[in-house]
């Protein structure tokens, strides 16, 4: 797991993922191998610890490398995944990174609710490789022609 006192990687960017489940953790680790993707990825296990991250990377925002991406469980103890999307989402430093929700729940209300709360896509757990890759080159495409955001 990732150390939560050391600072995201300062000259790259950086694929996120928040999930409480070590199984579900080491499955979609291989998967982005398989996929061939080969940023860095970053692993929280709690919302929260996720949050304490962004929020470092706002205090530092002059020198900031925002993530390209975040994939985020949606059932999760204590902060669920939409609770952590709602606030990712009001942090405009954050407005160009990419959110995914990845879930086992493919129920309509949470696919609904992801929509509703600025989450790109939502993918059930597992998606193919492939589909791993499209999504990450498509945040990369975005990210490459999206605004960078004004510095204080």
């Amino acid at each position: 797991m990732k150390e939560l006192s050391s600072p995201l990687p300062p000259q790259q960017s950086v694929i996120l993922t928040v999930d409480d489940d070590e199984d579900d953790i080491a499955l979609l680790k291989l998967l982005f191998r398989k996929a061939g993707v080969t940023l860095p990825l970053e692993i929280y296990q709690r919302g929260e610890d996720l949050i304490t991250a962004l929020s470092g990377l706002i205090a530092k925002s002059v020198n900031a490398v925002l993530p390209l991406l975040c994939f985020l469980d949606v059932r999760m103890p204590g902060m669920s995944g939409h609770d952590l999307l709602r606030w990712i989402r009001q942090q405009p430093e954050f407005d160009s990174v990419a959110v995914v929700m990845l879930s086992s729940s493919e129920h309509p209300d949470d696919v609904k609710q992801a929509a509703q709360n600025g989450a790109q896509c939502y993918l059930a757990k597992y998606p193919q490789p492939a589909i791993l890759k499209r999504v990450v080159e498509e945040a990369a495409r975005v990210a490459s022609i999206a605004p960078v955001p004004a510095q204080e």
